[in-house]
């Protein structure tokens, strides 16, 4: 998978922003960078952000992911591509929540290969309403913590746990606008105290923990259910918040999101609407939440927008002409466990998600694939990637000479349909083709 494009719904990702947005990593050469003003805090929820890169970039492997810095899922945009590629403007869609903190990463390359220097990341806040006015903090403080299961899936078979970064925990605290403090601690049910990263502004009211381990057994003893508690140390008052994660019996680890179609998410036609789908989630009701990231470009709503996925559900439309033709998606689908609450001065959430990542990958309009040959004794047969419509197979024994002969024409209700070629009982080479239409 292009790891470019994979966005890890843990403080990791985030971390790896906002170090690389003050500085904290070194560039080896001189690359191309983001030459516009970053997105300050007071930001309109509704109104487009506009990036303008030093050069022309490859626009296939660059944009800008915003995440919500509470549940680690990614806000959707609609990007637009202007000035000989120099330009990517991000229209929020739909709208960003207002008085909202969010983490923005951008990654990229130019044609040459030559990777998008720093500042890649950083984060702001949404002002109060659709017109862009309020003061863009943080209307009341949140605590969080969460732990991440994250998988891969590379063919129609099961997924697998990736090899690098298996299991993330999380621990967050975001602090309301009238509120400052100077260090904030993480104490979990162990025991073991974390002192939690601060970060420097215009980002002040963050504090953050994020891990990832590859040993389950060790990530489980490090972090189980439990209390969490989270103790805010400031000039004129300390305050300490106690963030309840629940057994496993009462919210279960979610199994990994297994696709139903991942042959025909290989074979997308950006021209007609594409409905993902995955196996049911055991025990899914709707007061879980299911997300779905297509690259950058398209994802489903967050928790409590129109159109937010519930735990029952089994697909995921993306819209014809959503998606760039001849171009690979870094794509997933995570589903999701919580609980939270909520009082005059903070709210708490504490979470369980599974990710599963895939790569999404579209054709030029009408493309055709032929795979997934079988032979048994009598007969032939292999599977058609296509586009809904109506599909002829053909067929020749011999390329040098001879005409092309009809195996079969159908009307394909999916993306996929099977193909069964009887006369390879009496022929030891057999050539095929498909194509669209009669």
């Amino acid at each position: 998978m292009n790891s470019e494009r994979t966005i890890r719904h843990n403080c990791h990702t985030v971390l790896s922003a906002l170090l690389a947005a003050f500085g904290c990593l070194q560039a080896a050469q001189a690359n191309p960078t983001i030459i516009s003003p970053l997105p300050a805090n007071g930001a309109s929820p509704s109104a487009a952000f506009v990036f303008v890169f030093s050069e022309p970039m490859d626009t296939a492997f660059t944009g800008v992911d915003f995440i919500n810095i509470v549940y680690f899922t990614n806000f959707t945009t609609s990007d637009v591509w202007s000035g000989g590629n120099t330009i990517l403007t991000c229209t929020p869609s739909p709208a960003f929540p207002a008085n909202q903190l969010i983490v923005w990463s951008a990654f990229g390359q130019n044609p040459n290969g030559d990777p998008l220097d720093e500042p890649t990341g950083g984060f702001f806040t949404t002002g109060g309403g659709s017109g862009g006015g309020g003061s863009g903090t943080n209307a009341i403080t949140t605590f969080s913590v969460g732990k991440v299961h994250h998988y891969q899936q590379t063919s129609a078979g099961a997924p697998t746990l990736d090899p690098t970064t298996p299991y993330g925990f999380s621990g967050v605290t975001s602090l309301s606008s009238n509120r400052t403090a100077t260090t904030a601690t993480l104490t979990t049910p162990t025991t073991a105290v974390y002192n939690l990263f601060h970060l420097p502004p215009p980002s002040a009211e963050i504090f953050l923990l994020s891990t990832n381990i590859t040993s389950l057994s060790t990530f489980d003893a490090a972090f189980p259910a439990g209390n969490y508690s989270f103790f805010v140390q400031a000039a004129t008052s300390n305050q300490t918040v106690v963030v309840n994660l629940p057994t496993t019996n009462s919210m279960a680890q979610p199994n990994a999101p297994h696709l139903t179609n991942y042959l025909a998410a290989q074979l997308v036609n950006p021209n007609q609407a594409f409905v993902l789908g995955w196996d049911a989630f055991p025990g899914g009701t709707a007061a879980d939440y299911i997300d779905v990231d297509v690259g950058s470009e398209f994802g489903s709503p967050n928790p409590g927008l129109p159109g937010a996925l519930t735990g029952a559900a089994r697909t995921f439309t993306i819209p014809a002409g959503t998606l760039l033709p001849n171009t690979t998606y870094s794509s997933q689908v995570g589903f999701f466990r919580f609980v939270g609450a909520t009082n005059a001065n903070y709210v708490t959430a504490a979470y369980r998600a599974t990710y599963t990542e895939f790569s999404l990958i579209t054709t030029g309009s009408g493309q055709l694939v032929l795979t997934n040959a079988s032979w048994t004794p009598g007969t032939f047969s292999f599977d058609v990637l296509c586009s809904p419509g109506q599909v002829t197979v053909e067929y020749r024994t011999n390329l040098a000479t001879g005409v092309w002969q009809t195996l079969l024409t159908t009307n394909s209700p999916g993306n996929i349909f099977h193909a069964i070629a009887p006369q390879a009982v009496t022929n030891r080479l057999m050539f095929f083709r498909a194509r669209n239409g009669s």
